[in-house]
């Protein structure tokens, strides 16, 4: 056998060796991961309590709360801002404070990053929402009462379990959409009632809570902003006499 031959064989051997050795530690680390968790695709970046959450950035991507009963901020493993920590994630006393990288390299990440959720949210309760420049979407909420404040280009949206809040207080500037409502899991009804709302919306803001049947209505809206209520919220809070639609 020739000294090339040799050498050829030599990195051959070495370059299988090499795809064993990865696939042995890739086998590892599957094996250690909980297949009962729903989420195991997801690294975990921080888990301490918080019950206030505040998030700058992350409107070019999805981003996922959902009560548990432990809290925990989660990042995407096939996405590189996961390895390369793009996401920042801090707790100041009972303050989850998110800062999320608004950057891309090309439209085709940009499309990927607008057809995944990287960012998944957990805790037993959330009692209030800060958000600029942010899309992000509370699955299954149980709890009674809510906090909200949009800016910048944001996006909210809310799917709760609970048919029944106690109170709402929302407030939306920019060009932020808010949206409540029932989630699919709630097979009951697309309704739900809310004792209080307390709403203001400025600039180009939008809030929709047109299914909700709203006991007491307390809102300051701009010219250009907008609310979706429902016929039985406008009656009863004697914002509309639909009586003299039909006259």
């Amino acid at each position: 056998m020739t000294l090339t031959s040799k050498i050829l064989l030599a990195m051959l051997l070495l370059f299988v060796a090499g795809l064993f050795a990865s696939n042995m530690i890739l086998k590892k680390e599957y094996n250690k991961t909980d297949k009962t968790d729903i989420y195991w695709t997801y690294g975990k970046i921080l888990e301490q309590p918080f019950k206030y959450l505040n998030i700058q950035g992350g409107n070019i991507t999805n981003i996922a709360f959902e009560q548990s009963k432990t809290a925990s901020v989660r990042v995407f493993k096939d996405w590189d801002g996961y390895t390369l920590n793009k996401v920042k994630a801090r707790i100041i006393k009972d303050t989850l404070y998110i800062i999320f990288p608004n950057t891309y390299k090309d439209i085709y990440e940009k499309k990927w990053l607008e057809w995944n959720t990287l960012v998944r949210i957990f805790s037993p309760e959330l009692l209030a929402v800060t958000g600029v420049d942010t899309r992000l979407e509370m699955f299954r909420l149980k709890q009674k009462t809510l906090l909200v404040n949009m800016s910048g280009k944001s996006s909210f949206e809310v799917e709760s379990l609970n048919p029944s809040f106690d109170s709402l207080s929302i407030s939306g500037r920019d060009s932020s959409q808010i949206i409540f409502e029932m989630s699919p899991d709630f097979k009951i009804s697309e309704s739900f009632h809310v004792n209080k709302v307390t709403a203001t919306m400025k600039d180009v803001s939008v809030l929709d809570i047109g299914h909700a049947q709203i006991d007491s209505l307390q809102l300051s809206v701009d010219d250009s902003s907008g609310i979706l209520l429902s016929g039985g919220t406008l009656r009863k809070n004697h914002l509309y006499n639909f009586r003299n639609m039909n006259r």
